[in-house]
């Protein structure tokens, strides 16, 4: 989703409600999709708070590893664990200010 300015409206610029279906919109998340299951506050920044689902790892360079939680309900915790132990330096797939709200 973007503005009329062409600035990406990201997660942590909109919020989002819980049951909402949120997309990668990185490099390093490209294709992800989650649907989470709190609500996600604008003006936050960081990684999703609650447990969401996973319902795509997209390709990406962390899709391999994350294949193994997709359809599963999960945590960002659980996910920054599975994406440090193979690249330790790398920043969180789900971040707000790298997710999108899926456009219906």
């Amino acid at each position: 989703m973007y503005t009329q300015r062409g600035k990406l409206l990201t997660v942590d610029k909109v919020g989002a409600k819980a049951g909402c279906i949120l997309c990668g919109s990185g490099m390093n998340n490209e294709g992800l999709r989650l649907r989470i299951l709190e609500d996600q506050p604008r003006g936050h920044d960081g990684a999703i708070t609650g447990a969401f689902q996973l319902l795509g790892v997209g390709a990406n360079k962390h899709s391999q590893f994350l294949q193994r939680l997709l359809g599963k309900m999960t945590s960002s915790e659980e996910i920054l664990g599975i994406i440090r132990r193979e690249h330790p330096g790398c920043v969180h797939v789900a971040n707000t200010n790298i997710l999108v709200l899926e456009k219906i």
